[in-house]
């Protein structure tokens, strides 16, 4: 087993080939695949090959390179499922639904009619005043700086 593949990771059990899967596409670097339980048919994953706990933790290079891989197949996936919409998806932590602690993209199509899960904005979330807006933005730069200063 490659020194960077978890035996608990059932991503990285594909990426070795212990577990089916129907590729999309592979590379040196990424896989793409559909995924076993589709929000709608043609939903694909997009994984790079090398074992990252998910966004926070993967370079950004292969970031980067996994975001590419996905725009590519984006009109592939809009074609073969004569749909309008698909939605990028990166769940990142257990709070915001990761499952699977392998940085991965969702490619979900929306067939016309059906309605998305997850929509934006939400209807009942309250609107910030400008000023309460400014302040975060604020917030988020410096928190950015820090970050990139401790990183350094």
């Amino acid at each position: 087993m490659d020194p960077n593949e978890n035996p608990t990771c059932v991503f990285c059990r594909i990426i070795g080939g212990d577990e089916m899967v129907s590729i999309i596409h592979e590379d040196d670097e990424i896989i793409a695949f559909l995924d076993i339980q589709p929000l709608y048919a043609g939903h694909v994953l997009v994984v790079p090959k090398e074992h990252y706990k998910n966004l926070f933790y993967v370079p950004e290079r292969l970031a980067a390179r996994t975001f590419a891989t996905a725009r590519r197949i984006l009109p592939g996936i809009r074609k073969a499922t004569n749909c309008r919409a698909v939605n990028l998806f990166s769940p990142n932590g257990t709070a915001g639904g990761q499952d699977v602690f392998h940085f991965h993209l969702h490619l979900i199509p929306v067939p016309d009619g059906e309605a998305f899960p997850l929509q934006l904005p939400d209807p009942n979330a309250p609107v910030p005043s400008r000023s309460q807006l400014d302040v975060m933005a604020i917030r988020v730069g410096q928190c950015i700086r820090e970050e990139e200063a401790a990183g350094a």
